[in-house]
């Protein structure tokens, strides 16, 4: 992780939240058992997703047979007590191909990431990815 320049309380709890994904760990006891993900339409999900707690979870696990590799790279971090915003750049080493894209290809998207959290745990995350043409 570089540049995250805020360590307010939700500021801390997202960044920790986006190390364990990078890192491909457990992010359960960081998310509210209600937590809502929202991830508006983009190149890889053109109609947006809406994911549980089990899902984003899920979605921790696929994507360790992926990506060899994922990395995100923090432009901007601010926030409060319950809620934090992270502008930062993506990136995925692909371990299978997609699309026009090899193995050993990499992605790449810029992100904002927009978090409400609630009792020291992520409540809600909407955020937005322009991924790079693939």
């Amino acid at each position: 992780m570089q540049g995250a320049q805020d360590v307010s309380p939700a500021v801390d709890l997202a960044v920790r939240f986006v190390e364990r994904v990078q890192a491909g760990g457990d992010i359960g006891d960081l998310l509210t058992d209600d937590v809502e993900e929202v991830e508006l339409p983009n190149r890889v999900f053109a109609s947006g997703a809406r994911r549980d707690k089990a899902a984003m979870r899920a979605g921790v696990e696929r994507g360790k047979t992926i990506f060899a590799e994922q990395r995100y790279r923090i432009f901007r971090a601010f926030g409060d007590a319950s809620q934090a915003v992270l502008e930062m750049e993506w990136t995925g080493v692909l371990a299978v191909p997609i699309g026009s894209l090899a193995k050993g290809a990499t992605m790449r998207a810029e992100c904002a990431f927009f978090f409400d959290v609630q009792g020291g745990q992520i409540a809600r995350i909407r955020h937005y990815d322009a991924f790079d043409a693939f």
